[in-house]
């Protein structure tokens, strides 16, 4: 495995639309498995395959249940019912804004060994597959927030910790859930 450079904005692949993966195959999961990898080193709960420069629709997501690898995810089902919580971004680093979600989705997922597996997610990870598949639509956590604010690393330190504090028992959504 391998630590992929995490491309930032503005870079024009963050806002292309991802395209499907047509076959699963070994590369497929050395990527899944490189962005993994990634995603853990950057001290992030997401990372889309725009985000390591690659305009595949893959995902990575572990909000503290354990690693998901996602291909050609897809929200099938919303809540309806909006939350708006704090997110940031690992392609937008030193920046986080308020964004409207909704509460809980259903998303249907391609998993590594081929097979469809089907999610029903609340909170932090209804968050995080919202904020990921946007990445692979090419929309970003700005172009949702209904206010934007720059962070300093002192800052972010705090939001880490109350993040924790805050999934240690049910998943919630905490300070900075999108960071992806």
């Amino acid at each position: 495995m391998a630590i992929m450079e995490i491309v930032k904005h503005p870079s024009d692949v963050l806002r292309q639309k991802a395209e499907p993966v047509r076959k699963v195959n070994a590369a497929i999961r050395r990527i899944l498995d490189d962005m993994a990898e990634t995603m853990y080193e950057a001290h992030g709960v997401g990372l889309a395959g725009n985000q390591v420069g690659i305009a595949r629709r893959l995902v990575v997501i572990d909000v503290g249940d354990g690693l998901l690898k996602l291909i050609n995810p897809e929200i099938v089902r919303r809540s309806g019912e909006i939350v708006e919580d704090t997110e940031g971004c690992l392609s937008i680093p030193g920046w986080q804004g308020e964004v409207p979600r909704d509460k809980a989705v259903q998303m249907r997922a391609t998993l590594p060994n081929g097979r469809t597996a089907w999610f029903d997610a609340e909170d932090l990870f209804a968050r995080a597959i919202q904020h990921e598949i946007d990445h692979l639509d090419g929309v970003l956590f700005l172009d949702r927030a209904s206010s934007v604010y720059e962070v300093t690393p002192a800052d972010a330190a705090a939001g880490e910790e109350s993040q924790e504090t805050e999934a240690d028992g049910a998943q919630t959504a905490a300070s900075t859930p999108g960071e992806s």
